[in-house]
């Protein structure tokens, strides 16, 4: 007896989303704080051994022009957590101390968690959050439906035992910073290498739902190797050739970190599902210049708090055995905020509604089935100061100290990604069409949220004033 035509499509309906559900994969997020690019094997690093991340690029793919939406933590947190440019709602800089309501992540925009638990994937975040305190702020609140975390700063090494090394930093406060780790709502202690209770958290949250029909969203943010420089002799007896102190204390950190990434990877591998799952590897800003050499954004120039490369071009890999090529190298640029939008289309979430992701579904770009280039701006913004991406050419327009008027560096990444011939004087035309595309896109955005502070630097012989 032939079935009525509306119970044939409802079933046809049922059976489309049953096999979008058995096709959706799993996807991780492994996100490091302040790495340089160039202390990454991958992108060319031959002094701190980065072998698991590494396996990540030789598996997936490396993308070569990846950005974060920020040169500082939380601003970029708040990017690629929301999959928005953060300045859609003035989240400009890191909230300082005291930090106000307005300091934190609006309680109206949506977080990719949120739209990945109403596409019925389990939720987990596992490491820092720096969006929000409070129970209407923590992860807990902003769609992850488990949380093994802390707000910022954090320490490390809770009691230092004989070959552990911490390395002094100019601000005698930064080993006053406690922890305040949280499983769930509930403070815990822990007096493992914070980098190690990440891991080991990231690996019991695969376990728990590694067999379970619905598939799963974690997003694991590593604390290194931010400082303090803090690192213990289990990953300093790997580096015990490096010279520097501070060098080496970081190079174990980043050692730690990678051992992290190896440690999810073999959780994968261990249940079977590393062909199910999406990983995806990043920083959420480049190296600090504070660090004095310590770290590399090489070759790029610039530092995290500054919009040139070596501040928001970042390692980015996206790694999913049997659907992305392995071992591709992917050239053109993109932002952080794909990332979220790479990851809600493919759980079949919603990326529209009135709070629209701005990233783009890097997928069919990453397997090679479209060349069209992902975007045809990127943005950054401080509050006067400003940065735009178009093609090779970069436009960076900069407050000076003192209330002067700002500084404006054009630059063609192609020919200089060192960034240090400045070109606006000879194209004042490319440097009118960047600004004016900023201005169209800023017409829209809020203004900043909450005050920043200021530092001067000098940039190619230039006296500006970063804020962050």
């Amino acid at each position: 007896m032939p079935r009525p035509l509306a119970l044939t499509a409802l079933l046809a309906m049922a059976l489309s989303s049953a096999a979008m559900a058995a096709e959706r994969p799993n996807i991780i997020w492994i996100v490091a704080d302040d790495l340089g690019l160039g202390d990454v094997g991958a992108y060319g690093s031959d002094i701190v051994p980065t072998p698991h991340i590494d396996r990540l690029a030789a598996g997936g793919v490396r993308l070569t022009d990846g950005h974060v939406t920020a040169p500082i933590c939380s601003p970029s947190r708040a990017g690629f957590h929301t999959g928005r440019y953060q300045n859609r709602y003035g989240y400009d800089y890191n909230p300082t101390q005291p930090r106000p309501e307005a300091g934190m992540l609006p309680l109206d925009e949506p977080t990719i968690a949120e739209r990945m638990s109403a596409a019925g994937y389990r939720t987990g975040l596992v490491g820092k959050w720096h969006l929000g305190m409070g129970e209407a702020r923590d992860p807990l609140a902003r769609g992850f439906q488990e949380a093994f975390w802390w707000y910022s700063p954090a320490r490390y090494i809770v009691e230092a035992a004989p070959g552990d090394e911490i390395v002094p930093l100019a601000s005698p406060g930064e080993r006053s910073k406690s922890r305040a780790l949280h499983d769930g709502r509930t403070p815990v202690e822990d007096g493992a290498y914070l980098t190690d209770i990440v891991s080991r958290e990231s690996v019991a949250f695969i376990d728990r739902h590694a067999d379970e029909d619905a598939p799963f969203f974690l997003v694991v943010t590593h604390y290194a190797p931010h400082v303090p420089l803090e690192a213990t002799k289990t990953y300093l007896d790997r580096v015990r050739h490096i010279e520097d102190p501070g060098q080496r204390v970081q190079a174990a950190m980043i050692a730690a970190l990678d051992d992290g990434v190896g440690d999810v990877l073999g959780a994968l591998d261990a249940h079977g599902i590393t062909g199910d799952t999406l990983v995806v590897f990043f920083s959420d800003n480049g190296c600090p210049r504070y660090l004095d050499g310590v770290c590399s954004n090489a070759p790029f120039s610039g530092y995290k708090r500054e919009h040139l490369e070596g501040g928001i071009r970042v390692p980015m890999i996206f790694s999913w055995p049997g659907t992305l090529p392995a071992g591709a190298v992917y050239g053109r640029p993109v932002i952080s905020l794909d990332i979220g939008a790479t990851s809600v289309a493919l759980a079949g979430g919603e990326t529209g509604g009135d709070k629209p992701l701005d990233g783009v579904n890097l997928l069919t770009r990453l397997t090679g089935e479209e060349s069209a280039d992902p975007h045809e701006h990127l943005f950054w913004r401080a509050g006067d100061t400003f940065a735009v991406r178009s093609g090779a050419w970069k436009l960076w327009r900069v407050i000076t100290p003192a209330g002067g008027p700002p500084a404006t560096f054009l630059f063609n990444l192609e020919e200089d990604p060192s960034e240090r011939n400045n070109l606006a004087a000879e194209h004042p035309d490319v440097v009118e069409r960047l600004a004016a595309a900023f201005g169209a896109w800023n017409a829209g955005n809020a203004p900043p949220a909450f005050p920043s502070r200021t530092l001067t630097q000098d940039i190619n012989g230039t006296d500006v004033e970063v804020a962050f």
